[in-house]
């Protein structure tokens, strides 16, 4: 046999180990192993030829490299791949979560469930495809988002500044440019996901975080513009107290706020400002806490929803702003 023969040979052998390993991934489960026909029939199909007697051999190669486990199909040997890089009730996890996100367009959200189906092989693909359902989720249009992470990770990844176009909708639902299609020039610190809605956490003016909507943001770009000096980065650190404390309430001034509320109640103060809240018992009924808050419009509204379920205790200058709130709404009835 010739150096050539011999070359060409090896290169066959290494292909076919290949889709061996590929065949296994795409398509070979714990509870439905492929047998040695199903996987010489499949290699046939692309042209590659695998003997009985050299099969073993090339498996055993597999078993002691990869995570390929052995079982028994009836009479017959099947093979699967033991530990994949996420397993079904992952991947059926992530897939809800990416049904379940309004900030994703439909067909975006369509592209990441057919992705993260096949990874868990033909047989996950197969399910999720005849029992894809489109949740009732109010979708965004903006078809950029994609290509707007893409851009602010890569800016962040190289410590650059970010320009944009920032919009808002109108009351026909359409796109307007704010500034007159004035570009943005922002610092990112971080992507971050609140209440199903994508954030770019930037830095602005006087080291305050500003925080914009990703899918408000078009016509994404890197500027050549280094972001800022090492140490002002840091400020990402601030990024999770910020979302404790201002996401969910907007613009306002941040305050230490007494809140009473009915225990009943003691769910929704969890699910506002996170399961480390601290709170103590002051009645039979009642309980309270100290939370960092912007004061705002938004706060106030919240309160309200509660209908004196929920109070402020403290300091008396946020209550008495809370009363003006309400005799202002009071007012326009």
């Amino acid at each position: 046999m010739t150096k050539k023969s011999e070359r060409t040979k090896k290169d066959g052998n290494k292909i076919k180990l290949l889709y061996m390993m590929e065949l296994l991934r795409s398509s070979a489960t714990e509870k439905h192993p492929l047998t040695m026909d199903d996987i010489t029939s499949e290699l046939k199909k692309h042209g590659i030829m695998c003997e009985r007697r050299t099969f073993g051999n090339d498996m055993r190669l597999l078993m002691e490299t990869f995570h390929v486990k052995k079982t028994k199909v009836g009479r017959k040997n099947g093979y699967y791949i033991l530990n994949r890089a996420l397993n079904d009730t992952e991947i059926k996890m992530l897939i809800d979560t990416v049904q379940a996100a309004s900030f994703l367009s439909e067909s975006m959200t369509e592209f990441f469930v057919r992705k993260l189906s096949n990874i868990g092989g033909k047989d996950l693909a197969k399910r999720v495809k005849e029992n894809y359902i489109l949740f009732n989720v109010k979708k965004r249009n903006n078809i950029e988002i994609f290509d707007s992470v893409e851009a602010i990770r890569l800016a962040l990844t190289k410590e650059k500044k970010i320009s944009f176009v920032y919009n808002d909708l109108n009351f026909k639902g359409e796109r307007v440019a704010r500034k007159g299609g004035e570009r943005y020039v922002a610092t990112p610190l971080t992507l971050v996901i609140n209440d199903d809605k994508y954030y770019c956490m930037c830095r602005g003016e006087k080291d305050k975080i500003i925080k914009f909507r990703v899918d408000r943001m078009t016509n994404v770009a890197v500027e050549e513009k280094l972001a800022a000096k090492k140490e002002d980065l840091k400020q990402r650190k601030d990024v999770a107290k910020y979302m404790s404390e201002v996401i969910n309430m907007f613009t306002g001034e941040t305050e230490n706020v007494n809140l009473r509320f009915r225990k009943n109640l003691a769910e929704m103060i969890f699910d506002q400002f996170g399961e480390l809240v601290e709170c103590k018992e002051v009645n039979e009924t009642e309980a309270e806490t100290v939370v960092a808050v912007s004061v705002s419009t938004t706060f106030f509204s919240w309160l309200a929803t509660f209908q004196g379920g929920i109070r402020i205790a403290g300091p008396i200058k946020v209550a008495a702003a809370y009363k003006e709130f309400l005799k202002s709404n009071l007012a326009t009835v």
